[in-house]
């Protein structure tokens, strides 16, 4: 039966005024971390991002869309990035736990993407000091860089001892600043990633400890987050990103990989190679690369968005399962067929059994 015709233009326009207008593709998409190099060239360290821009993987995906990659590297570490995200200056960022946290509770609208797990934390002492326990640390000066992941880790790991930071003189300084008044011994310890090791390998200061002896659940966790207005114009590209991402995790959790991957990040972020090996040695790399938002990642999250109230760090907390969106790495871990490559862990960082 033939509709008429005011009827037929009635159902185009509705037709038109609902269906969705796809975002045209951004010029540019710009990705931002902290700086974590100890050189003049910005890095992420020894870590995922600096394989990520070094390597110029996310630049290559795209170059035949026309699509240019804008990186920054922040000097102002978690806070920098988040002032950033707030002023819609970035799409697609790096962070550590405590950094995302925060960024979420205080209104950030972003979304967790894909975790990467494990970073250690070490405290480094000065040479003469008889601290060698987290115990030890009661009632002395300690230096942390408030507002990153690792003030986050040293708070869970004081409270394995019953103590908090108010039974401490903390500081807060940058991980520069903390290494330089180490060294003068103006301060007795510093809580801090591989910058701390530094020390040591200067004949500066000793680790006294570090956050993997006391179980997975106290090493940093740190990923990639987007905006949500971003992954909701384009996820096609948000998945395109996050594809790499997986790819480059899936190469850095081969071991035939680890020594060409650490001489490279030595290189471009100015931190010896030597202490990417103390970093990543004698792990297992399918843990700390495995892209997988499992058990141990809700968990951890979950218990810093807890830990960052109840340090003031946060006004309120907010839904963690409803932040974490786990199907850009299950759509991606499926087309790679890689469903069965990486264990999933359990809340303690376990393997769980299938």
């Amino acid at each position: 039966m033939l509709l008429p015709k005011r009827l037929s233009l009635l159902l185009v326009l509705v037709c038109v005024w609902t269906t969705p207008t796809l975002a045209a593709d951004p010029a540019t998409i710009r990705v931002g971390t902290p700086d974590q190099s100890a050189g003049p060239t910005p890095s992420g360290g020894i870590g995922i991002t600096t394989l990520l821009a070094g390597k110029q993987l996310f630049e290559e995906e795209f170059a035949k869309d026309g699509i240019k990659i804008e990186w920054t590297f922040f000097k102002g570490a978690g806070p920098a990035v988040n002032e950033a995200l707030a002023n819609k200056q970035l799409d697609f960022v790096y962070l550590g736990d405590l950094a995302a946290i925060i960024g979420r509770a205080s209104g950030l609208a972003t979304r967790f993407l894909v975790p990467v797990r494990g970073n250690n934390a070490y405290l480094a002492v000065a040479k003469d000091s008889n601290i060698s326990r987290l115990e030890d640390l009661k009632g002395k000066r300690l230096t942390v860089f408030k507002g990153t992941a690792y003030q986050l880790v040293l708070d869970r790991a004081l409270a394995k001892v019953g103590l908090t930071e108010r039974d401490l003189q903390v500081v807060n300084l940058d991980w520069s600043a903390a290494s330089a008044a180490l060294a003068a011994k103006q301060l007795d310890a510093n809580w801090a990633g591989l910058q701390a090791v530094t020390l040591q390998e200067r004949g500066l200061a000793t680790i006294a400890l570090s956050a993997r002896e006391l179980g997975r659940e106290y090493t940093v966790q740190s990923g990639f987050l987007a905006r949500e207005e971003f992954i909701n114009d384009h996820p096609g590209i948000v998945q395109r990103l996050v594809n790499v991402v997986v790819k480059a995790e899936l190469q850095l959790s081969q071991p035939e990989h680890l020594e060409e991957f650490i001489s490279f990040a030595s290189q471009r972020s100015g931190i010896p190679a030597t202490l990417g090996r103390v970093e990543y040695g004698g792990e297992d790399l399918k843990f700390r690369f495995s892209p997988l938002i499992d058990d141990f990642v809700v968990e951890s999250f979950r218990t810093g968005v807890e830990q960052a109230k109840e340090l003031n760090l946060v006004r309120k907390t907010f839904d963690v399962g409803a932040w974490l969106e786990p199907k850009f790495v299950n759509k991606a871990v499926a087309d790679l067929k890689l469903e069965d490559y990486w264990p999933r862990f359990d809340k303690q960082g376990r393997p769980e059994e299938k």
